[in-house]
């Protein structure tokens, strides 16, 4: 069987299995109270981010905003391809990572952190948002059932925030 043949043959397997996420989606997931989580996750924290941002750093924060999505839609697409986790409930069945976390927490979250007490040591913000983010956030989104860790550990994200925190500092600090 050549190259292209074995792919053809790969693209209708993961047609097929987006086709049956897409069902479920629209059967079970779509209006369930654990997708109206989802999309409040995605909206609110946006507004709160307007009324408390510093005025004056919006396009700087914004820009590093947009690189922590990037980087975290990136990183969660690799895990979920590799396998390694998975989201049950999504806010649009065409994603396959979860929408609120790469979008909306996890970039408010490191932009209000950067503008907030910047006389604190990096190291120790890296350290208590990378603590609360995997010992905290992704334990709780577990336990709703919205994100299943399958050879994941918290320890692995603990070491990944640490380090995702003090590159978005470095970028966020080197644009002046």
């Amino acid at each position: 069987m050549n190259t292209h043949k074995i792919i053809e043959e790969a693209y209708k397997m993961i047609v097929k299995g987006n086709n049956e996420i897409v069902k479920v989606w629209f059967t079970h997931v779509v209006f369930s109270w654990r997708w109206w989580i989802g999309i409040t996750l995605t909206i609110l924290p946006w507004f709160i981010w307007i009324k408390v941002r510093d005025k004056k750093d919006t396009v700087r924060l914004l820009f590093v905003g947009l690189i922590v999505m990037l980087i975290t839609v990136f990183m969660d697409n690799i895990g979920i391809n590799y396998g390694l986790w998975y989201y049950e409930f999504k806010i649009l069945p065409i994603s396959n990572s979860f929408f609120p976390w790469n979008y909306t927490l996890f970039p408010i979250s490191i932009m209000l952190i950067l503008q907030n007490k910047p006389q604190i040591n990096a190291y120790i913000k890296a350290i208590s948002f990378s603590f609360v983010c995997s010992f905290i956030a992704e334990p709780f989104f577990e336990w709703l059932n919205i994100y299943h860790m399958i050879k994941w550990e918290n320890w692995y994200s603990f070491i990944i925030y640490i380090s995702l925190y003090l590159f978005f500092n470095y970028v966020y600090k080197s644009i002046k």
